[in-house]
């Protein structure tokens, strides 16, 4: 990495001009996933998946993910896993890590000129972490990349900025390490699914220019993102309280959609509207499709094979909405 570049040494967005080996897993609060997806050209090859469940007090809790209660038996857990998995004829030495939208959040803000030396940028990035986010900054890992300014603008320099508790993040990668897989590169998941539905692989010659979206739920939050010409210009997490009513929370999420509608007509008026897919348990699926039609005015398509990059499976394989974050994180490749 060059001294001017936006440090990109955590590796946590899925931007940095780095090679992604074809082994990925996922984690949340229930299960440990794992595929292997090689990729020959435009096709995807599915060569395996596994997956093991986890305990339900696996992670203590917090607002950004809570720390392992029992390192070791979680150590235990991915070593199983890595295991199985060579015994099916693959060895795992290196890898990317899908982690939920809750443990790493984005961020936009605007910058002007960075400092060169890496150290002086991380310490910027931080105080302006701090005007926007209600954690403790020095508790937490970051990433930064720029992103192209919003329409009309060509200064300041827009920023996308990522972050995690640094002591999580720290504990998986042990886990991992003492199982013998080295992490590369983590993200979340809907970082993820955005490079699966993308289009061309990130560098190709085809970028288009319409506003291409997509909404992440389940019964606990949700994500919404869109992109332009293969870049982020709009990441909202949201969670909700379990104790929020039904009601009630369809009507906080219609509001915010609403909002969002909003800014998307201020920042980017007359522009053409691409897919916007939808992403959430199939029980959840008619919800959300009418939310997004009530508050943003447009029609959220399922999630299904077409969207996705060939895939030729070589065993049975996971639901889409399961595969596609997956397939996404190999697909971050740079070239």
């Amino acid at each position: 990495m060059g001294e001017t570049s936006i440090p990109l040494w955590r590796r946590l967005l899925g931007f940095s001009p780095m090679p992604v080996p074809a082994h990925v897993f996922a984690l949340d609060g229930e299960r440990l996933r794992y595929a292997h997806l090689p990729r020959q050209g435009e096709t995807f090859r599915f060569r395996s998946y596994r997956q093991t469940p986890l305990a339900h007090d696996t992670f203590l809790a917090g607002p950004l993910g809570g720390p392992l209660r029992d390192p070791r038996g979680f150590s235990d857990k991915v070593a199983a896993l890595v295991r199985t998995v060579k015994e099916g004829g693959t060895a795992v030495k290196s890898a990317s890590l899908v982690i939920p939208d809750g443990w790493l959040r984005v961020v936009f803000t605007e910058s002007g000129d960075l400092p060169r030396n890496v150290a002086a940028v991380d310490e910027v990035l931080r105080w302006k972490l701090r005007r926007l986010v209600p954690f403790r900054v020095d508790d937490l890992r970051l990433d930064a990349t720029e992103v192209m300014p919003l329409s009309g603008q060509e200064e300041p320099r827009r920023l996308l900025l990522g972050f995690a508790v640094e002591a999580l993040l720290a504990q998986l990668e042990e886990a991992f390490s003492a199982a013998g897989v080295r992490l590369g590169l983590i993200t979340n998941a809907s970082l993820a699914l955005a490079s699966a539905l993308d289009g061309p692989v990130r560098g190709g010659a085809a970028e288009r220019a319409e506003l291409s979206g997509l909404v992440l739920a389940d019964s606990g939050s949700y994500t919404l993102v869109f992109r332009r010409a293969g870049e982020p210009v709009l990441h909202r997490f949201k969670a909700f309280a379990t104790s929020l009513p039904d009601d009630a929370r369809s009507g906080l999420v219609e509001r915010d959609l609403r909002l969002t509608r909003n800014f998307l007509d201020e920042h980017f008026p007359g522009e053409p509207h691409g897919q916007l897919v939808l992403v959430a348990p199939a029980e959840l699926e008619p919800l959300w499709v009418d939310l997004v039609d009530q508050g943003l005015g447009l029609r959220a398509v399922p999630l299904d094979g077409r969207q996705l990059p060939p895939v030729r499976a070589e065993e049975t394989t996971a639901p889409w909405r399961e595969l596609a974050p997956l397939l996404g994180a190999v697909r971050m490749e740079v070239s």
